[in-house]
């Protein structure tokens, strides 16, 4: 019996590596950054959010936005080699796409008082989500890790926290007197990583996974709202939300279809997408004004659109106005191959 060469198992194996990255400190309306480590292949950014509000007496009207103490958080950005984004993204939607990848509801600890308008003194909230690169819900997760090895093509690795304000946590029919909301306790953010050393794998075998977020505002009733994607990429998956005057809504959506010119690669209506959404994701309810479009529902990224060589990627909505200001927002997963030159 041949003998197993345990050093080359060894060799080949992909370790596990976390540190700690720190953290930062709210202040209203600015950035924070980090400077990302480059030794190894980044699976994931793990972040907790805390914070300690209040609510001043006097308002008439208005309600928390959902998942309210993550919108302090207005942007997350990472940024390699100073000018590609790979991820832009609030916390408040990571929070829902680990939601939707991992069947169950990250967490947000805030007292239930929190509801409705009232008064309110000294809330603690504490949250938490991830930024993935490894690929979720895939047969082969190492396939997007984050190559930030010198083979990888990265000569810098940034991350930039835009915070929002401390009203942003409560809708726009918020109205009280005077004041609003303050913090008894600064919010703070810490960050952590999961890593893989991994020595001998080929790089060339990697794609970037990156996301992004589309507004569209929502001028009236419209069975052809059109957006129209750079094509040259793969795309995995599309997330949807829509919401009007802050308040997210299941009434705006009607359909969507994908498409490239007159090839529909998927039509459906939105109700019963979000019914199917529920079952796909193993969650007993799906979060209001969410859609999920996944192309690789058994982990074979291979399914993922490939838009090389199309005319065209375009995402058409049938779309029902609600409200003052009604709002779409798109959210792709897109797999970007890493160019060989930028690896060897």
């Amino acid at each position: 019996m041949a003998k197993t060469n345990l050093a080359a198992v060894a060799k080949r194996t992909k370790r596990m590596h976390e540190r700690e990255l720190g953290e930062r400190t709210f202040t209203a309306g600015q950035m924070s950054s980090f400077e990302l480590p480059r030794n190894y292949r980044l699976d994931r950014l793990k972040f907790r959010l805390t914070a300690t509000l209040s609510r001043v007496v006097g308002a008439s009207a208005g309600a928390p936005k959902d998942l309210s103490g993550a919108q302090l958080i207005k942007e997350i950005e990472i940024i390699k080699n100073g000018r590609e984004s790979l991820k832009v993204l609030s916390a408040e939607t990571l929070m829902r796409l680990c939601e939707f990848r991992y069947g169950t509801p990250c967490q947000y600890d805030v007292a239930s008082t929190w509801d409705g308008f009232d008064v309110q003194a000294a809330i603690p909230f504490v949250m938490d989500f991830w930024i993935d690169f490894g690929m979720w819900r895939s047969l082969q997760r190492f396939d997007t890790l984050l190559d930030t090895t010198w083979r990888g093509g990265i000569s810098t690795l940034d991350m930039h926290i835009t915070w929002g304000q401390l009203d942003d946590v409560m809708t726009s029919a918020y109205d009280p007197a005077s004041g609003g909301i303050s913090a008894d306790v600064t919010p703070v953010v810490s960050v952590s990583t999961e890593e893989y050393i991994d020595p001998d794998a080929d790089p060339g075998e990697y794609a970037e996974n990156r996301e992004y977020g589309i507004r569209k505002v929502i001028a009236a009733d419209n069975p052809k709202e059109q957006h129209k994607f750079n094509i040259g990429n793969r795309f995995r998956s599309f997330v949807i939300k829509t919401y009007s005057d802050d308040v997210q809504r299941n009434d705006i959506l009607n359909n969507i279809i994908i498409k490239t010119g007159s090839d529909v690669l998927k039509n459906r209506a939105g109700l019963a997408l979000r019914e199917e959404n529920k079952m796909f994701c193993g969650l007993e309810t799906m979060p209001t004004g969410y859609y999920l479009l996944e192309f690789c529902p058994d982990g074979h990224l291979t399914r993922s659109i490939n838009t090389l060589g199309m005319s065209d990627l375009t995402v058409e909505m049938d779309v029902t106005k609600q409200g003052t200001t009604c709002v779409v927002e798109i959210f792709p997963c897109e797999l970007v191959k890493v160019p060989m030159t930028a690896i060897r």
